[in-house]
């Protein structure tokens, strides 16, 4: 090889050299005189979690279209202690009157009218004004086509809106785990599950029942989970009464400090409200409801999570619950309910 290289004429070396340099002058002229440059990175959003911004025309923004948005986002949670809505509405704006700050929302909600459109649909852009983002564009003919779609599709409205909340919350939690915990959750549950930072393990008197905490001055989360028997032929639908007393003896071992005769349990005075839901393509039976803590003051909202296992005749609960008393329960509740997302 080498006798190959040096047996090259000066001529041709010569004429290898020359392509070289005009090589490099072509790239160098691909790099700067044809440049595209990009546009601006997007700006970060603003507002707090929850918040919709909602952008039409004013002169729709009245009567049915308006009480039907203001049903969509801001309808009461059930299972929470003081109503709480979905959403919170920032306010409404008409396209053309829309500041930049306005478009900065990290939720936009966007209803336009159109003669054109044949059927009411809706379109999702992510990260057009600020990031994270993501905008909501309903469709439709007239007031009452977009009134009609908004309350035939709430739920999947609302979940469009949820998920993308719900994924900057796992995405935060992810860069703190609490990864002892997660292998203690794994080890005693047989699955597995994120848990953020700041949680610690507690002792509870019933040793089957995993309980951790994260406390702050006048609020506290906890996660709690458990394996149960249950019957692999009774529909999952059916599966409420039996969950809901598995949790009540579940909670009714747990005492509040220098109360004495106390224990807690789910509240025999509020709703305790069922779903079905399919998370990551396995079925859950939801149950959100209220607890309390008989013989004394405390009580607060959980929400209750149950995998059945039709081999082994056995279900994992995972109870997600709060102590506020002052604070919003929205928010901190969903920050538990998003952990869900990540079972596997």
């Amino acid at each position: 090889m080498l006798g190959l290289i040096f047996g090259a004429s000066i001529s041709n070396i010569t004429t290898m050299r020359n392509t070289t340099i005009l090589l490099a002058l072509a790239s160098l002229l691909i790099f700067t005189g044809c440049r595209v440059e990009s546009g601006p990175e997007p700006k970060t959003t603003i507002g707090s979690d929850y918040q919709v911004m909602v952008i039409c025309d004013d002169d729709i923004w009245d009567g049915d279209l308006a009480m039907a948005v203001c049903d969509l986002l801001e309808s009461d949670i059930p299972g929470l202690v003081r109503p709480e809505g979905y959403f919170n509405i920032v306010k409404q704006v008409a396209p053309q009157n829309a500041t930049d700050m306005d478009k900065r929302y990290g939720i936009i909600f966007k209803v336009e009218l159109s003669a054109a459109s044949t059927e009411p649909k809706y379109s999702v852009t992510n990260n057009l004004y600020a990031r994270p983002q993501i905008i909501l564009t309903l469709t439709a003919a007239n007031i009452e086509q977009a009134v009609g779609f908004i309350y035939s599709h709430a739920d999947e409205l609302r979940e469009v809106m949820n998920e993308s909340e719900r994924n900057e919350a796992i995405k935060a939690a992810y860069g703190k785990p609490a990864q002892q915990l997660m292998n203690d959750f794994s080890k005693s549950t047989g699955h597995k599950m994120l848990i953020p930072h700041s949680f610690f393990k507690a002792n509870p008197a019933d040793e089957e029942l995993t309980w951790y905490i994260r406390d702050y001055p006048n609020k506290a989360q906890y996660i709690y989970a458990f394996t149960t028997d249950y019957d692999p032929e009774v529909s999952i639908e059916d599966e409420s009464a039996t969950i809901v007393s598995a949790i009540n003896n579940k909670f009714n071992t747990i005492s509040s400090k220098g109360a004495d005769g106390s224990y807690m349990q789910i509240s025999p005075y509020r709703e305790i409200v069922a779903d079905v839901l399919d998370i990551n393509g396995t079925p859950m039976l939801e149950l959100r409801g209220c607890w309390e803590v008989e013989n004394d003051y405390m009580g607060g909202s959980f929400t209750a999570y149950t995998i059945f296992d039709a081999e082994t005749s056995r279900a994992t609960v995972v109870i997600f619950a709060i102590y506020a008393p002052e604070d919003s329960q929205r928010n901190l509740m969903r920050e538990l309910e998003c952990l869900i997302y990540t079972l596997e």
